[in-house]
């Protein structure tokens, strides 16, 4: 068995132009069977009324018998046929091949029925010899009327492939010259009392159809021959594009993530392409966030680490001796470690949340209550200063989800909003339904977010204002993406510097299958 793909496709197309072929030559020639065989018969059918007519006109103009003989002879040779001439009683009188002469041949004793065959018309019949079958055909009337026109076309018929120069053929030249250049009129001619048959062998009207077997052979060589040359190049251009594939495919294994094919068209291989290059951005894309990872959760986890190695190490070594620093370090250190527990949960969070093992506890949520709750938590937060939350949420109709989960996103949101909220602004947070879903916007006057960073806020670790990083693990809002659009939902950010900032949130009323969007 081929193992390259290309020797595979080859054989594969080889074999079903060979089989195409062989069933359409058998199939053409099951149906040009009976055609061909029918254009044998008209072919040597055509014939025996043109010589009949010759041995009457002979007969007419008192030639002698071995005289038309001869002339039939001629004609027998010419056209490669067998001559006969028999009597009422199917004696033969003459033989072309002088092999029956003086036998009988009694096909047409009894009446034949007249055969059209295109133009032609003419009564035919089969004899066996003894030796060898025949087919015999004879002229279809007794007696034929001729214009002066039909005997000059009768005459160039007959010369055409009839040898000239002989005293025989001159007397017939002058016969039909004679009638063709009188008077238009027309000549009952009848035929002679002896009846003239043209003889060939059966086999060469019933196997006329192998006559076109080379022809076709000839034309199914041409068809293989570019049916072969096609399927190379199709071969060709199948397995190349498969082999830039491949080889996109081995760098990428390699550790180069950034490889990108050309689609070349909109066919399965051009979108395996499109497909292959989604999945090396998604690969390169991933890696880039694996690295980031490694180096984000690097650093955020250094400065605990580092408060928690050098508090516990001037406990080790004495150097705290007061209750007030050994509390003071005991705090720290129970901060600290706060800090990296909340930091590898929210890193456990998200991941369980992007591999689709977080399993969402769905219900009838009420929202409107559920923001109600958000936002009063935060306004107790907010009494003592300037910062005013403004809550417009009415007549929401349920929605199918995660309470907790839905109740985490919202607090993340307002919570944000709060952190970055300077004083004097308004927090907005407004909801309304429509066509079957639920918009929740989480609004900030007082913060702005440069539109080269706006698409950035959903990533992990990252904080626009650097020095807010103490305040957060950098993943609040990488996780509340990941939970609107497990529920099926989308989330975005707006700002400018005169409004403000604003978080929108879109969640369908009742979940889609896959529990994503589309």
């Amino acid at each position: 068995m081929p193992r390259s793909l290309s020797t595979r496709l080859l054989l594969a197309f080889a074999f079903i132009v060979l089989l195409t072929l062989s069933i359409s030559a058998v199939g053409t020639l099951f149906l040009l069977r009976d055609q061909q065989r029918e254009a044998a018969e008209e072919r040597v059918g055509r014939l025996a009324e043109p010589i009949a007519v010759t041995i009457a006109l002979l007969e007419r103009a008192n030639v002698g018998r071995t005289q038309i003989q001869d002339t039939l002879d001629g004609y027998a040779d010419s056209f490669d046929v067998r001559i006969l001439t028999v009597d009422g009683e199917g004696n033969v009188l003459y033989d072309s091949d002088a092999r029956l002469i003086g036998g009988v041949v009694d096909a047409f004793v009894a009446e034949r029925p007249v055969i059209q065959r295109g133009g032609a018309r003419f009564r035919m019949a089969s004899f066996d010899t003894g030796d060898e079958s025949l087919m015999l055909f004879t002229s279809a009337r007794d007696s034929i009327e001729l214009t002066t026109s039909q005997l000059t076309e009768f005459q160039a018929f007959l010369y055409q492939n009839a040898a000239q120069g002989d005293s025989l053929s001159v007397q017939l030249q002058n016969i039909l010259n004679n009638l063709a250049d009188g008077e238009p009129t027309t000549l009952s001619v009848p035929l002679a009392s002896s009846r003239s048959l043209v003889a060939v062998p059966e086999a060469e009207i019933t196997s006329a159809w192998r006559d076109i077997i080379p022809q076709m052979s000839i034309a199914g060589g041409i068809a293989l021959l570019a049916a072969t040359i096609a399927a190379i190049l199709i071969a060709r251009s199948v397995t190349g594009r498969l082999e830039r594939v491949t080889h996109a495919a081995q760098e990428m294994a390699k550790g180069d993530y950034e490889q990108q094919l050309e689609p070349e068209g909109e066919d399965e291989i051009g979108r395996l392409a499109n497909a292959f290059n989604d999945m090396s951005r998604q690969v390169s894309r991933s890696h880039q966030m694996m690295r980031d990872l490694l180096a984000n959760v690097s650093h955020e986890l250094r400065t605990p680490l580092t408060s928690i190695q050098g508090f516990s190490q001037a406990l080790e070594e004495g150097a705290i001796s007061s209750p007030e620093e050994y509390r003071e370090a005991g705090r720290i250190i129970n901060e600290e470690t706060d800090r990296m527990r909340r930091l590898v949960d929210d890193l456990i969070e998200l991941s369980q949340l992007e591999s689709g093992q977080a399993t969402l506890q769905r219900e009838a949520v009420d929202l409107e209550d559920l923001l109600a709750t958000c936002a009063l938590r935060v306004e107790r937060r907010l009494a003592d200063s300037k910062t005013d939350i403004k809550l417009d949420v009415t007549n929401l109709p349920r929605i199918e989800g995660d309470g907790r989960r839905l109740e985490q996103v919202f607090t993340n949101l307002i919570d944000n909003a709060v952190r970055h909220a300077q004083d004097g602004c308004e927090i907005t947070v407004h909801a309304e339904a429509q066509d079957g879903h639920v918009r929740v916007g989480v609004h900030n006057t007082g913060s702005y977010i440069p539109e080269e960073e706006l698409s950035r806020v959903f990533e992990r670790f990252f904080q626009l204002d650097r020095n807010r990083s103490a305040s957060g693990s950098g993943l609040g809002l990488a996780i509340v993406s990941e939970v609107v659009q497990a529920h099926g939902g989308r989330i975005y950010a707006k700002s400018n510097r005169d409004e403000g900032t604003e978080f929108v949130v879109e969640l369908p009323l009742k979940p889609p299958v896959n529990g994503r969007n589309p």
